[in-house]
């Protein structure tokens, strides 16, 4: 990064988030069947609420699921020199889009929950995993006030790392707990705690241009091998959530069971250690950890799962099915230390994560 801009720009993702792309819409319009099925009058009836004493169940669980996250920082800028069709003294915004894409990352789910009282149930989940395959882009750009984009830093890596995630939930009218299947629609509250630890290896310098330099010959990165890269971005995501849950009955001992929840409420936090831009000079990251933190509590999310479960006996449950979960936060800070021990602020414009994949698990109640 060139010594001009103190702040360097972090890496690639889009420019706004994308809401409308055709997974999220097939899970949506997915999940969106709960609520064509025709609510009776039984739904809620209280008059058949289970009087015997408090059941409970423990399950395991594999999400075999991947995952993207990507986020964008941003802060004003004004040229010092002349570049490449763009003159002296403009100003504009810089921009740093970090984009991980797809990475494979099964997630190993423990789960266990009991029955309070005939129509109150709660459960508690958690789950670990590795992360592998991973692909990360680092984008920096300037784009100058009504003008077009000029990307003079990309590069690419590979991405690798841990996942963990866990939450507690209060659910009203859910038949899982209950002594006997019924047809039901339900309430959920709750809260989740998710994580991905990335770790960035096998760097690649694929876009290299002098910006803002006051002469032609200046050093920039060279195309190609980022030697010694072993960058680390964990970020963490708190929500609460609120929804509805359906379950109904297919056979006597098969049945669907469908989940709809939206998180109008999320903490974000994320915090970045470059190890290539680490030194002494006072435009270096500090050499400790984290170069920078991201903090953002405005956004939301939503979860939707549909599956099938198949009684084996009265205690022994299976079940499959797929569940998809995103999360999206905006307007935060970002936080950049340098060695010299000063610190800039500037903008967390935006910052997403995407889960999703089949599940198969079992449940056992006593």
């Amino acid at each position: 990064m060139h010594e001009h801009v103190k702040t360097k720009l972090r890496g690639p993702g889009p420019a706004c988030e994308d809401l409308m792309n055709p997974k999220s819409i097939v899970m949506l319009l997915f999940a969106a069947q709960l609520c064509l099925i025709p609510v009776t009058a039984s739904a809620f009836d209280t008059e058949k609420a289970d009087t015997a004493p408090v059941g409970a169940a423990l399950g395991i669980q594999g999400w075999f699921s991947s995952a993207s996250a990507k986020w964008q920082i941003s802060f004003p800028y004004k040229t010092n020199f002349a570049n490449p069709g763009i003159p002296a003294n403009t100003t504009g915004t810089v921009e740093s889009q970090l984009d991980f894409e797809s990475y494979d990352s099964p997630v190993f789910i423990v789960t266990g929950g009991a029955r309070l009282t005939p129509r109150i149930s709660f459960d508690v989940m958690l789950g670990t995993g590795s992360i592998a395959g991973g692909r990360g882009r680092d984008t920096d750009r300037f784009i100058p006030n009504g003008g077009t984009a000029f990307v003079f830093s990309e590069s690419r890596n590979d991405v690798s790392g841990d996942v963990k995630l866990w939450s507690v939930n209060i659910y009203y009218n859910n038949g899982r707990f209950a002594d006997t299947r019924r047809d039901a629609w339900g309430l959920l509250v709750g809260f989740l705690h998710y994580e991905d630890n990335l770790v960035m290896k096998n760097g690649v310098q694929t876009v290299s241009e002098l910006f803002d330099s006051s002469t032609t010959t200046a050093s920039k990165v060279p195309i190609g091998p980022l030697r010694g890269l072993n960058s680390t971005y964990g970020f963490t995501w708190d929500a609460l959530k609120a929804g509805i849950t359906r379950q109904a009955l297919l056979t006597k001992q098969l049945w669907y069971e469908g989940v709809l929840s939206v998180y109008p409420y999320v903490m974000y936090r994320g915090e970045g250690f470059w190890n290539l831009r680490a030194g002494t000079d006072p435009t270096d990251f500090r050499r400790t950890p984290p170069s920078f933190i991201h903090q953002s509590t405005a956004g939301y999310g939503y979860e939707a799962a549909l599956g099938l479960a198949y009684d084996i006996s009265d205690n022994f449950e299976l079940s499959a099915g797929y569940r998809y979960l995103h999360l999206y936060s905006t307007g935060g800070t970002d936080t950049t230390f340098f060695a010299d021990g000063s610190s800039a602020v500037s903008n967390l414009d935006w910052v997403t994560v995407t889960r999703q994949g089949a599940y198969a698990g079992a449940l056992y109640k006593f």
